[in-house]
């Protein structure tokens, strides 16, 4: 009988596992993370995780100044330069992505720019953009860009390498987050056939502020303007 007893418990251990001592490795780190029970040590030495999510703002959308902006998705990358413009590296960006209704990333102000490759005016803006330093110098004060290109030197929806091509050019140098929308997401905020569309939205609430088609005569006049707004808020 002592014997079958002994043999049943040695299978049980076998499957359930047994132990008189405390185990190591994995369920020690679970026990270091674990807070003190009772009211005393709930807190103590631990820090309350907490998220910065938060629900994108609800519907209806609209596509003109003053109306919320969809969350609109695209491929590309966040940050295009720090990856070397990989096109395997592309992954999804989410105009929720730069929703920041408590100001805890320091950005007031995302311009979104539309492109093409065949517009010889959006080739312009993007090389007074990178000569005049618009991202390094507004970036601090709350600027974020997002640049889409939409289609080809052909007229044909932009693909991953006309992306790549747009945003190594050395008269470029496109350090802000840079996506394709071959379907022409962004062309239900286009008033007129004018190219690039350059459109600033407000990140605490995601209301459109400004739409501009087309390159004003003297760029910089533009930024300064954006400056302006962004050192009002």
């Amino acid at each position: 009988m002592k014997l079958l007893i002994a043999v049943l418990v040695v299978a049980t251990c076998s499957l359930l596992g047994c132990s008189s001592n405390p185990l190591s490795g994995a369920a020690e780190s679970d026990r270091a993370g674990a807070a003190p029970s009772g009211s005393a040590g709930a807190n103590a030495g631990g820090v309350i995780p907490t998220s910065n999510w938060a629900a994108y703002p609800p519907g209806p959308y609209g596509t003109g100044r003053g109306a919320t902006i969809e969350n609109l998705s695209f491929s590309g990358w966040k940050k295009p330069a720090d990856v070397g413009y990989d096109l395997q590296q592309f992954e999804t960006v989410r105009l929720s992505d730069f929703y920041d209704p408590d100001g805890r990333t320091g950005i007031k102000l995302l311009a979104i720019n539309a492109s093409a490759v065949w517009c010889s005016v959006c080739r312009a803006e993007y090389a007074d953009m990178n000569a005049s330093q618009v991202y390094s110098k507004l970036r601090p004060l709350g600027l974020e860009i997002l640049g889409t290109l939409f289609e080809d030197n052909a007229y044909y929806p932009a693909q991953p390498q006309d992306l790549k091509n747009w945003g190594v050019l050395s008269s470029h140098s496109v350090k802000f987050p840079l996506v394709l929308d071959p379907g022409f997401k962004l062309g239900a905020f286009f008033d007129s056939d004018a190219t690039p569309l350059n459109m600033l939205i407000d990140v605490r609430t995601m209301t459109i502020v400004k739409i501009d088609m087309g390159i004003p005569s003297v760029p910089s006049t533009y930024w300064t303007g954006v400056q302006a707004m962004l050192e009002s808020m």
